[in-house]
């Protein structure tokens, strides 16, 4: 009995293994993904971007502009920053800027992130929402967006990290960055799954 109990322990283990090597290969996939092509539609609703990240906010008022959706929200803007301080970076359309782009200043991390952008998009009674952030942040977004907004459609329109190709970064350091987020997406799901169960 000890043997077959040692025997199930191993293969338990390898088991393990397995499915962690896979779940990791998975989240490393998004690196070489191509960005979601959206086409411009009367389903969507809204934009939401999480700042942080290098030109999430640019993409987002780029997809703003072509048309694809009405209203930008970007999520985690210091509050000492407004829409034309913005402006002075980021080239915007003066009409936009009035009618159509809401700042959210009461996030600091892509949790509060996820719970200040809900609260927007339950305000103004949205269904299918783009959601703007870089590749390697995208699926823990995700994760939480539709934790804590079931009714809502998701679409990601990821914007791809030069982590992989920055030739400035040691392979320990991209190495280090990829453990990292994987292991803030581990534990974001855990996290889910004693909080909404």
């Amino acid at each position: 009995m000890y043997k077959s109990l040692k025997i199930l322990k191993i293969t338990a283990s390898i088991m393990c293994v397995f499915i962690l090597t896979l779940d990791i290969v998975d989240f490393v996939r998004i690196f070489n993904a191509k960005p979601t092509i959206i086409e411009k539609s009367n389903t969507i609703d809204g934009i939401v971007v999480f700042t942080g990240g290098e030109d999430r906010i640019k993409t987002s008022i780029d997809l703003l502009s072509s048309g694809i959706a009405k209203h930008l929200f970007i999520s985690g803007v210091n509050p000492d920053t407004n829409k034309y301080n913005i402006s002075e970076q980021i080239h915007i359309d003066a009409n936009l800027i009035d009618c159509c782009i809401d700042l959210g200043n009461n996030a600091k991390d892509t949790f509060e992130n996820a719970v200040e952008s809900t609260g927007w998009i339950r305000e103004n009674q949205y269904k299918n929402i783009i959601i703007v952030t870089s590749d390697y942040h995208m699926k823990r977004s995700l994760l939480i967006l539709k934790n804590l907004s079931e009714d809502a459609n998701f679409f990601p329109y990821h914007v791809k990290s030069k982590l992989l190709n920055d030739m400035n970064i040691t392979k320990f350091e991209k190495l280090r960055i990829i453990v990292l987020e994987y292991s803030k997406y581990l534990f974001t799901r855990l996290r889910l799954l004693f909080v909404f169960n």
